[in-house]
């Protein structure tokens, strides 16, 4: 019986990965990198303080990761504030799953405050009971310590679980935490492997209350 949906945030939620990399960019360029796709593409789904400091030793950059740090999340939150683009039939999902009294979580490898300030900017904060974050795991995406953290907290075995993430890292980070995974192919994640996921969409607007808990169903008598 499902009881619990956990939603990643970015590319789910919010469609941020194109905002992502453009900090991840603009933190760089004064250092002269020209960050790929390619490469940004390889750590999504990856907590940020994992992903500056494999920046740092790689192009042996002359600054402390802490000063790196801070000047990336001043960045991030200040693209988001401005740039900021929900992904609309994932909001209705989320609404229709609290009407109907389901558990919902947020289990992302972002910080909290960027976690607090998309929830906050779309008005859905309250349909959350538990808000895990990067902070809250001493490991990001592909390990499962964010998504074990997220179940913990919400009192439920992984097994009456679902998650819905759209990078390989999440899906991985959900299968090694022995929680079922549905894979969006969000567009803006390109590239990403989800062949690990359970079911795979190409469109949110696929997911309804009654797929979710039809795939469950039909996945525990499996």
């Amino acid at each position: 019986m499902l009881k619990a949906v956990i939603f990643d945030m970015d590319g789910v939620i919010v469609d941020s990965e194109p905002l992502h990399k453009k900090t991840e960019r603009v933190t760089l360029s004064p250092y002269g990198i020209s960050l790929s796709d390619e490469e940004l593409n390889s750590y999504m789904g990856t907590e940020a303080r994992v992903l500056l400091a494999n920046y740092i030793g790689k192009y042996a950059l002359p600054i402390a990761f802490a000063d790196l740090y801070s000047t990336y999340r001043k960045n991030l939150i200040r693209i988001f504030e401005d740039e900021i683009e929900p992904v609309p039939a994932t909001l209705r999902l989320i609404r229709a799953l609290e009407t109907s009294g389901m558990a919902l979580a947020v289990g992302s490898s972002s910080h909290r405050d960027l976690v607090e300030l998309v929830l906050r900017k779309l008005a859905i904060a309250g349909a959350f009971s538990v808000v895990v974050t990067g902070e809250d795991a001493p490991r990001s995406k592909p390990h499962p310590d964010i998504f074990l953290e997220t179940v913990r907290r919400l009192g439920v075995e992984p097994g009456a679980c679902l998650v819905i993430e759209d990078s390989s890292n999440g899906v991985r980070a959900a299968k090694s935490a022995g929680i079922r995974c549905l894979g969006y192919r969000n567009p803006s994640s390109a590239g990403q492997d989800l062949g690990e996921a359970d079911w795979i969409v190409d469109s949110m607007e696929e997911v309804t209350e009654f797929k979710l808990r039809k795939w469950a169903e039909e996945a525990a008598h499996g």
